[in-house]
């Protein structure tokens, strides 16, 4: 497998006009991946929804809350995508998966983040802020059953905005 580079994902997006991340916009395209935006919506394990969009939201230390990414990712059936954080949230102790980084060929939907607060310091969560980036990388052949396909138990295509667990 090889991870696409900045002329790669501009060529895809652009050239051929495949939106596989929607919308686009050149300035977050980084030299091996592009940056995504955090959505208006958060939710608590509880099932509490958050609306960031007038004041943000103060993340306290180690409260764990669910986000999503404005943008829809559409993931070709002979790429996979990996959702990872910014070094810079990183460094202030914010992660924004705890598991859940890999995104399968055939993924269609809004990303949901696992944000968590590992620092001593309470950190501000504001709507459109850059949030983590996705990388795409090259299948050795495209796949046969794609995710959503009716022979997986796939829970979260099409996911739009922040999507709770649905582990059973």
């Amino acid at each position: 497998m090889s991870i696409l580079s900045d002329v790669s994902l501009y060529d895809i997006i652009v050239n051929h006009k495949q939106m596989i991340v929607n919308p686009f916009n050149e300035k977050d395209l980084q030299p091996n991946s592009i940056d995504l935006h955090l959505d208006s919506k958060l939710l608590t394990l509880h099932g509490k929804s958050i609306d960031i969009s007038e004041q943000g939201y103060k993340l306290k230390p180690n409260e764990f809350l669910l986000g999503s990414t404005i943008e829809k990712i559409s993931v070709p059936v002979d790429l996979t995508a990996r959702v990872d954080g910014k070094s810079s949230l990183g460094r202030l102790g914010v992660m924004v998966h705890s598991t859940a980084g890999m995104v399968d060929a055939g993924f269609m939907g809004n990303i949901t983040l696992e944000i968590k607060n590992i620092s001593d310091k309470t950190f501000e969560l504001n709507e459109g802020e850059t949030i983590c980036q996705i990388l795409f990388e090259t299948l050795t052949t495209p796949v046969k059953k794609p995710y959503g396909h009716p022979d997986h138990n796939n829970h979260y295509q099409n996911s739009d905005g922040v999507v709770g667990s649905k582990y059973e």
